[in-house]
């Protein structure tokens, strides 16, 4: 006898297992690739279009212009490449249009559709904007009062990730977008503003720093790795590889760890088999090999079909990954050791656990497995209950539950998963929405924040006054400084547990920063001003509650004092209405409504993949929770016949046979509650610097019966599909003297 010739019919007998057992196993790996796929193409894509179109190391302002030829003394003597960009904000109906004049030495732009403007009239604009709004090429916008024809769409280094804002928590597409126009139509909108672009050849950026700001008083500094224009591109693409990991790690090792527990059953089944093998002379080790290439089937039909489309379907994948981002032509491709990983893996999760319950088998007395009696437990089981005065219906399952604890292990983690990632999909919903509604009552009442480019001590335009700075701790973080009145009427003081502070007597942080940094009341840090580089020491007085910004606070004066600037000045206004302020004061407008604007747009852009996240989790549950019960049923293929045998109908056969199993429902339900909470602050703690946001995890009532329905209708599913096997198996069963 040839073992190999047991191959085709075992997968014929067993068709459902081994279908069930791969869909398992290909659904957690499609996760894996999808993450890594577009992983990997935005970081590819993010390295050549930075290189081939100049892309800044750093932005910064000044108090004193620069001219040409300080320019060029700079790039000189420091050898940098230096270059001063102008652009306006052009607000038309409520929508900004950021004009910029074209530069010619950094972060060039890029032409994706269409052609360059050539006349006055003509505009290119941002892409992500045009698609989102549907604007075609010669269609016309106002900007400023003056009529322009769309001749192109174009994307630039250092907007790929649209902010309007550079504190901004996500980008805009629907009211904001940028716009190139020539020289001379550029001159006729007025007075634009300016900064300064630059890239080093050499690590001198401190000296470069530090001269710029004696000699033309530098007011704002940027570098690309504190920009979150440019960081957010790499940034999320190395999330979406770390979260690929993560997700191989975790979830397939679960689907693994589920089909392991089934194929040991299903070993431990074919006891017969074996001990008759064994007794015809096979040894242990050509029995492992055997039964081996059994459960490596379900590893090796998933991870190759999985990898297979996985790589033909790989530019889709990598595009979805591009919600966040302008409309970046990436190539998706799907890396060879990445394939085999999926691949191998699972499979050899599968062989070990084979192996393993081989072993465990052949340890055991040929007798015993020649007569299927090799698991004294079997005995056991028959005699549970045995002289308690309970219903037939309520032995049976308890048995069942009792004596097959590994296949009743399965069904609960089938439905644990199931009804854990379906939750942990609302819980993203939920938890982004309800914190930006809490934030925006937590921080104030203003509406509009205005950032100028100059110092003043006299405020002629209305609203707050607010001296901001940005900062540096020594960690590399970057955070605001608000110096502000301690009865500024726009903000609220409250600290964690709504209590009033009086931040005029020291330094406190937002509950933001707190998470970013570790730092906690009472803590001495240190602070660098990253226009200086000079090095000042604070305490930390309190934890205010803005869980949104990361901000350190403190009264006018002593914001001056840790700058080294004069006592009472301001640079940025707060206020509840719009203010009329003259472009060239202006450097930044946003709006306090702009976030939770924001929010809806991540939820809208994340929609596609967490809907999908939620189909895995029914598809896992089903599958789990199928392969599980049909284990069950073929292995009480005789009691079912003896069943029929007695007069039982079906549906009473099913309460009997399959209604044990009804105590994982709820069980499983539970345990996913814990679970989603401890990821998703796990995972909200990681992206938190990235999100510039501390979001709280928070399930709305709705989401719990939408999930409780959701994975109830999953297990009803797969108890459905096991119920059609039930009804096939014949009378004579009981009659046959063999186990399957």
């Amino acid at each position: 006898m040839k073992l190999n010739k047991r191959y085709l019919r075992s997968i014929r007998e067993n068709l459902s297992f081994y279908l069930s057992a791969s869909v398992l196993t290909a659904a957690t790996l499609f996760l894996f690739y999808m993450f890594n796929i577009a992983g990997n193409a935005i970081l590819e894509f993010s390295e050549d279009f930075f290189s081939e179109h100049c892309l800044e190391d750093a932005n910064f302002t000044t108090y004193l212009p620069i001219s040409d030829e300080a320019i060029a003394e700079l790039e000189r003597e420091y050898d940098v490449t230096l270059e001063r960009e102008r652009f306006l904000n052009v607000e038309t109906d409520g929508v900004t249009a950021r004009v910029f004049r074209k530069t010619e030495k950094i972060d060039l732009y890029e032409v994706t559709v269409g052609e360059d403007i050539r006349n006055d009239d003509e505009v290119l604009i941002s892409e992500g904007y045009a698609v989102k709004q549907k604007i075609a090429l010669g269609d016309t916008l106002n900007i400023g009062g003056g009529s322009y024809t769309v001749t192109g769409f174009f994307q630039r280094p250092d907007y790929l990730y649209m902010l309007e804002n550079e504190d901004d928590s996500y980008k805009n597409i629907t009211s904001f977008y940028l716009a190139y126009m020539t020289d001379s139509a550029f001159a006729k909108l007025g007075e634009s503003g300016s900064r300064y672009l630059v890239r080093y050849s050499k690590d001198n950026s401190v000296e470069f720093r530090r001269a710029v700001y004696e000699t033309y008083a530098l007011s704002g500094y940027t570098s690309r790795e504190e920009n979150p224009r440019i960081a957010m591109v790499d940034s999320q693409a190395e999330l979406f590889i770390a979260m690929s990991w993560l997700i191989l790690c975790i979830l397939p090792l679960i689907a693994v760890a589920l089909v392991g527990i089934i194929i040991g059953r299903k070993v431990k089944s074919e006891q017969r088999m074996i001990g008759t093998l064994s007794a015809m002379g096979y040894k242990k080790g050509q029995l492992m090999r055997h039964y081996a290439g059994f459960a490596a089937l379900p590893g090796l039909a998933a991870g190759v079909l999985t990898a297979v489309l996985s790589a033909v379907c790989a530019q889709p994948y990598s595009e979805m990954g591009l919600q966040d981002y302008e409309p970046m032509r990436v190539h998706g491709h799907l890396q060879p050791l990445v394939a085999a990983l999926g691949i191998v893996i699972p499979t050899l999760m599968y062989v070990a656990a084979a192996l393993l319950a081989v072993r465990r088998l052949l340890k055991k007395d040929t007798v015993l497995l020649l007569a299927a009696n090799a698991d004294a437990s079997d005995k056991k089981r028959k005699r549970i209950l045995a002289d308690k005065k309970l219903s037939f219906r309520t032995k049976f399952a308890i048995r069942s539950l009792l004596g097959n604890p590994a296949r009743g292990m399965v069904v609960l983690l089938g439905v644990f998963l199931g009804s854990y990632i379906v939750l942990l999909s609302f819980a993203m919903f939920d938890s982004m929405k309800t914190t930006v509604d809490d934030a925006s009552e937590a921080i104030g009442s203003y509406e509009y924040q205005y950032l100028l480019n100059e110092l003043g001590t006299e405020n002629p335009y209305g609203g707050e006054g607010l001296l901001v700075a940005g900062l540096e701790s020594e960690d590399g973080h970057a955070l605001s400084l608000f110096g502000t009145d301690a009865d500024n009427p726009y903000l609220n003081f409250r600290d964690e547990n709504g209590r009033e502070v009086d931040i005029g007597d020291g330094y406190y942080i937002s509950t933001l920063t707190a998470a970013a940094t570790g730092w906690q009341t009472g803590d001495r840090v240190a602070l660098y001003n990253p226009l200086t580089m000079e090095k000042s020491e604070i305490i930390i007085g309190g934890i205010l509650e803005n869980d949104v910004m990361k901000v350190i606070y403190t009264s006018r004066e002593n914001g001056a004092e840790l700058l080294g600037l004069e006592s009472g000045v301001f640079n940025a206004l707060l206020s509840d209405t719009e203010l009329e302020l003259p472009s060239s004061v202006l450097v930044q407008q946003s709006r306090k409504s702009d976030l939770s604007d924001q929010i809806d747009t991540v939820i809208d852009q994340m929609g596609i993949l967490l809907y999908l996240l939620m189909g895995l989790g029914i598809i896992i549950c089903i599958a789990s929770v199928y392969v599980a019960v049909n284990m069950m049923v073929t292995e009480n293929r005789s009691n079912i016949s003896m069943l029929k045998v007695l007069g039982y109908r079906d549906r009473q056969i099913d309460r009997i046979v399959l209604s044990a199993n009804h105590i994982f429902l709820p069980l499983g339900i539970l345990l996913s509650v814990p679970a989603t909470f401890a990821t998703g602050k796990l995972y909200f703690t990681m992206c938190a610097d990235m999100l510039s946001m501390l979001i709280t995890t928070s399930v709305a009532p709705r989401s719990y019966l939408l999930t409780i329905v959701l994975t109830t209708a999953s297990y009803a599913a797969s108890l459905a599909l096991v119920r059609r096997k039930v009804k096939r198996i014949d009378l004579v069963e009981s009659l046959k003297d063999n186990r399957e």
